[in-house]
């Protein structure tokens, strides 16, 4: 899990929700947030344990701006490929 990987969280009141990992917190915690709920300036420290990687967002310098627009992106791509 890196830098930058969208997540789905897998446990706690967040379960299935996306998010976009934005910092690294020791071995087994990272940081995450959405731009939204999650801001950069207030982002969730989660475990690795309760999150699956579940694309790469290609984000280097996250905004909250950036987080919301590229989950969105990520959300409608999921749409589509789940429609075919």
């Amino acid at each position: 899990m890196q830098i930058g990987d969208i997540v789905i969280s897998l446990a706690g009141h967040d379960t299935g929700k996306p998010f976009i990992v934005v910092a690294q917190a020791g071995e087994n915690f990272v940081l995450i947030a959405d731009g939204k709920s999650r801001g950069m300036e207030n982002p969730k420290l989660k475990r690795k344990r309760h999150l699956r990687v579940a694309a790469q967002s290609g984000i280097t310098d996250p905004t909250n701006a950036t987080l919301k627009k590229r989950i969105k992106q990520f959300i409608s791509d999921r749409r589509v490929y789940a429609e075919k």
